[in-house]
């Protein structure tokens, strides 16, 4: 089983792990490739870590822990996985302002996202996350309220026009619409501003931009011409994220930009998240990893059937946003 729970939402993964277990109860060996550490320890015997195609160490589960393994996966300690808040800096003044927006699946969305911070967006699968995300992105356009972006109007009803405004998309599906599978990472990378034209025509700007960009996310590739389907998928992600850092977005969303990849390049997106952060986008993130919410996030909105239904603080307890969630609660 190959990441087999990387869609599902909790309740799901728990059916699949007692579907594991009975499995093995029936003499059926497992083979399960996962980059969810606690699910590794609560259903494998055995764990077997690899890295750049070789077996670094193979050992029986009650004999490691998550910190070795992480050792193992990323060749030395990860002190923290989420930057010091207190290091951070201060947010700057508004970028985008959305106000009684909607759509057939969102209802009432009022949101204000300031230069140089992360707003995570919590929430259970179909509660209107991604559909945010694409309605901000002109995929699914919001057709009431207003949106501004830097005190000014903005329109954004199609994907080229949002990223005309300056605001950037990284899809939670990388494979379907982050990615063209067998074309090149340059091409990947410069998508975007291909599209818009301009001085990103000539193959020679485009591929002395890439560089520029492929070097500062640390990309792992045997070139910018390797097709992309042979990259990891934390590289392959690092060369979106790369897509956008060459423009130079005004407002970046993220939906599940970690999903899918192995601790070490979780910890590098992060790292990149929080620069773009700090070089003054606006940073809109979903993820269902609470840990990584929590973590990153200077605030958390709450979604539920297509409505922000709170708001809570940076470091809020992970039951908090659970019960907002699930309507057990209402946060301020």
């Amino acid at each position: 089983m190959d990441e087999p729970t990387a869609a599902l939402a909790d309740h799901e993964a728990d059916i699949l792990h007692t579907l594991v277990r009975r499995l093995r109860r029936q003499g059926i060996g497992v083979l399960y490739v996962s980059h969810r550490l606690a699910e590794v320890f609560e259903l494998a015997d055995r764990i077997t870590v690899l890295k750049d195609g070789r077996n670094v160490t193979t050992t029986p589960t009650a004999q490691t822990t998550p910190a070795q393994l992480v050792r193992h996966m990323v060749g030395r300690d990860l002190t923290g996985y989420y930057p010091d808040r207190a290091a951070l800096g201060h947010p700057g003044p508004v970028r985008l302002t959305v106000r009684g927006a909607g759509n057939h699946k969102l209802s009432d969305i009022n949101l204000r996202l300031r230069a140089g911070e992360v707003v995570g967006v919590g929430g259970l699968q179909g509660s209107g996350r991604s559909a945010l995300a694409r309605a901000l992105f002109g995929v699914t356009p919001f057709t009431t309220g207003e949106i501004e972006l830097d005190d000014t109007p903005i329109r954004p009803n199609s994907p080229r026009a949002a990223i005309r405004a300056g605001i950037a998309y990284v899809s939670e599906d990388r494979k379907g619409e982050g990615i063209i599978a067998r074309q090149p990472v340059l091409d990947n990378a410069l998508l975007a501003g291909r599209a818009l034209g301009g001085p990103w025509t000539g193959r020679a700007a485009r591929a002395t931009r890439a560089r520029k960009v492929l070097d500062a996310v640390d990309l792992r590739s045997t070139g910018i011409d390797q097709e992309i389907r042979y990259l990891s998928g934390g590289n392959q992600q690092k060369v979106v994220l790369a897509r956008w850092l060459a423009l130079d977005p005004r407002v970046i969303i993220f939906d599940e930009p970690t999903r899918g990849i192995d601790v070490g390049a979780k910890a590098a997106i992060h790292d990149i998240v929080r620069r773009i952060a700090h070089d003054g986008a606006a940073v809109l993130m979903i993820s269902s990893d609470l840990p990584e919410l929590l973590g990153m996030s200077d605030r958390i909105i709450v979604m539920r059937d297509g409505r922000i239904v709170g708001e809570l603080p940076a470091g809020a307890p992970e039951a908090d946003v659970v019960a907002t969630a699930m309507g057990a609660v209402t946060a301020p």
